[in-house]
């Protein structure tokens, strides 16, 4: 029963020692490969600035087509 103990201790202790890396791991690629919400935040407004615009720029376009044509 002693033996069981101590090997279970030691599978224990081992796994933790696993999970304790797995989240170093983590941690480092967090910070390495990922950006924050916030660093993301002025891109995201801009590229949605710039699509609402072109659509804007197309749907006005066309509607300016459809008028155009409609008087003609």
């Amino acid at each position: 029963m002693k033996d069981s103990l101590q090997t279970q201790v030691a599978v224990v202790s081992q796994t933790m020692m696993d999970i304790k890396a797995d989240v170093f791991e983590i941690k480092v690629k967090l910070d390495s490969k990922y950006v924050t919400k916030e660093e993301f935040d002025p891109v995201k407004k801009l590229v949605y600035g710039v699509v609402g615009l072109i659509l804007t720029t197309v749907f006005g376009a066309l509607l300016a087509l459809v008028l155009l044509r409609g008087n003609v």
